[in-house]
């Protein structure tokens, strides 16, 4: 089962974001967030808070279901 993948996207259709939008946003690239989608990758967690900047949501829950323990954001 893939959380994450199933999460992400769940956040980014409510947010009526196309994939592509929401790579161009985040600064990465299409083929990486629809395999993060699609469960083929895990996100590193600076690609996760990135997601959750864009995606307008707090990082814990993406953190967790990224199989992070959430803690603070280093810049």
């Amino acid at each position: 089962m893939n959380e994450f993948g199933n999460y992400l996207q769940e956040l980014r259709t409510q947010g009526q974001m196309s994939l592509r939008y929401l790579a161009e946003r985040a600064n990465l690239s299409y083929s990486f967030i629809d395999s993060l989608e699609k469960g083929r990758y895990k996100p590193t967690r600076e690609a996760v808070y990135t997601l959750s900047e864009e995606l307008k949501t707090d990082a814990s829950m993406l953190l967790k279901l990224a199989g992070y323990a959430p803690s603070e954001k280093v810049d």
